[in-house]
């Protein structure tokens, strides 16, 4: 990074190797005012950006605070914090928070302040080690079936994908020259390869980056998403320092080139349009996503209905919004795989926006684990959906879709929060091979009209998380319970007519008595 700063400022090579050696200089006294004892089990946490912080002044920047307060959240509290090498430390106690950390996103390094600690049981060379959300939803058919999306060929609409292209987790995908076309919509005009990934114009302009690794990134130590040998098409389409319309229209181009001009079936796009335009006049209304209203919905429709397309989008991060909630544009699409974001213990994550009471279809239809939102939540079921469509290339994409879905934990109940829950990558190959799946469902009808208790099954935890719906899909409360004396006790809520509970490994259904 440093080197590339004083090269961007056309330094000779002389005086870069000068400044180079005079900055490691003060780097290696620096005073990081804490107390300097050896702690064996400390690393070093590095960062791969600094958020929307474009100073080129390198000694004044500051570390994305977003990152530390996700890491707080998590337990981790830095020791010591270097600006200079956009780096903290932090206390790891154990395999488990070594693999936690480094399935992180923004995380672009670890490395050991004492490198001859080593963990007792440490996994973190294994090449088949995953991300929280690949895990959850049942990958190692797909790992054992070598499926990786290997021959199909995947869209990617969002907001910028600078440095992708050096990207460590999507190296080989482009020393394979699997990125086989690219387009800038908001620059309007023929983008080099290099202004492409090397031209950063926002502060959002790493998203997309983001958001390719998601779907396809993988390497020695870990694999971030399912398709790392799929094809790829980019296009850019939105500006991060602006919010207004004519960013639909960019998107509405992209993909008509996508699907018209390249004939891909499958396109990811981690975008949504809704509230905070930069005229507030062009803001939409929660009313407005009916699946009808905007362009950029009905130009979803059209892909996903006309043209054989699986149009896969996240929900929207507007949960804890209480003017808005609902799902954005163009997750309101009947046709689309509109995808929301749900915690480790499956429950609705409170940004992860739901379903709009006036559609009569479900949205979203399925969730699985994201931190930071369900731009990311998205791309580990397009990774899923391609490794499905190379399983089975005869599929349609409402095949792929229904796989998916049906496939979920709650499948054939669904709610607003979190559609049919997270997919099970095993049950849809099934279910594509037309084979039967086992479901996990247990249909039950309370005789009390009060109340249930549900008893505990083999190797189930102790939390049971409960959607009550007043309707067949929409959700008045979300509830934990927690287990006492080997039961949970389930209460009927006020006009909820059916409850569905999770335990981890069960779906159980409750219809109350009226």
């Amino acid at each position: 990074m440093i080197y590339q700063f004083f090269t961007k400022h056309k330094f000779s090579t002389t005086t870069i190797l000068q400044k180079m050696l005079f900055i490691l200089l003060i780097i290696n006294s620096m005073n990081f005012s804490v107390v300097h004892s050896q702690i064996e089990n400390r690393y070093w946490l590095v960062f791969d950006d600094r958020c929307e912080n474009d100073n080129l002044d390198i000694i004044n920047l500051s570390i994305c605070e977003s990152y530390l307060e996700e890491l707080h959240q998590m337990g981790f509290y830095e020791k010591t914090t270097s600006r200079w090498l956009n780096a903290v430390t932090v206390n790891i106690k154990s395999t488990s928070d070594l693999n936690k950390l480094s399935s992180l996103p923004y995380i672009k390094e670890i490395k050991p302040v004492n490198r001859n600690w080593k963990l007792a049981s440490n996994t973190y060379k294994d090449v088949k080690r995953s991300s929280y959300a690949l895990i959850q939803i049942n990958p190692d058919t797909l790992y054992n079936s070598s499926l990786n999306g290997n021959g199909v060929k995947i869209g990617i609409i969002d907001a910028g994908f600078w440095k992708s292209n050096t990207n460590d987790y999507l190296k080989t995908i482009f020393e394979e020259d699997r990125v086989q076309g690219f387009k800038d919509y908001v620059a309007g005009v023929e983008t080099s390869e290099n202004i492409f990934f090397n031209s950063k114009r926002t502060g959002s302009d790493s998203h997309g980056t983001s958001v390719f690794r998601m779907i396809g990134g993988k390497d020695n130590h870990m694999r971030y998403g399912l398709a790392d040998k799929a094809t790829y098409f980019l296009a850019r389409t939105d500006n991060g320092d602006t919010e207004n319309r004519s960013e639909e229209e960019n998107w509405i181009a992209a993909l008509e080139w996508m699907v018209d001009s390249l004939d891909i079936h499958l396109i990811n796009s981690s975008l949504g349009y809704s509230i905070g335009f930069d005229d507030p006049k062009e803001n939409y209304s929660p009313e407005d996503m009916d699946g009808k209203t905007s362009m950029v919905t009905r130009a979803a429709e059209i892909a996903a209905e006309e043209k054989n397309v699986l149009l896969v989008v996240s929900a929207g991060n507007e949960g804890d919004n209480n003017k808005w909630k609902v799902v954005s544009a163009p997750a309101d699409a009947r046709g689309v795989l509109s995808i929301g974001a749900t915690t480790k213990t499956g429950t609705k994550a409170s940004y992860s926006s739901i379903g709009p009471e006036q559609l009569n279809y479900v949205k979203p239809e399925v969730s699985c684990f994201s931190l930071f939102g369900t731009s990311f939540s998205a791309p580990v079921i397009t990774g899923l959906a391609a490794c499905l469509w190379q399983y089975k290339p005869s599929a349609t994409a409402a095949e792929i879709r229904g796989a998916i879905i049906q496939s979920s934990w709650f499948y054939p109940y669904a709610n607003n929060y979190i559609g049919y829950g997270v997919p099970d990558a095993a049950k849809a190959i099934h279910i594509l091979g037309d084979e039967v799946s086992k479901s996990s469902v247990s249909e039950i009808m309370a005789y009390d009209e009060k109340k249930i208790k549900v008893k505990e099954g083999n190797n189930e935890g102790t939390l049971l998380i409960a959607y009550h719906k007043e309707s067949e899909t929409i959700v008045i409360k979300q509830e934990f319970i927690y287990l006492k004396e080997g039961t949970w006790l389930v209460k009927k809520p006020k006009k909820a007519i059916s409850t569905t509970l999770w335990t981890g490994k069960r779906h159980i259904e409750v219809f109350w008595k009226k």
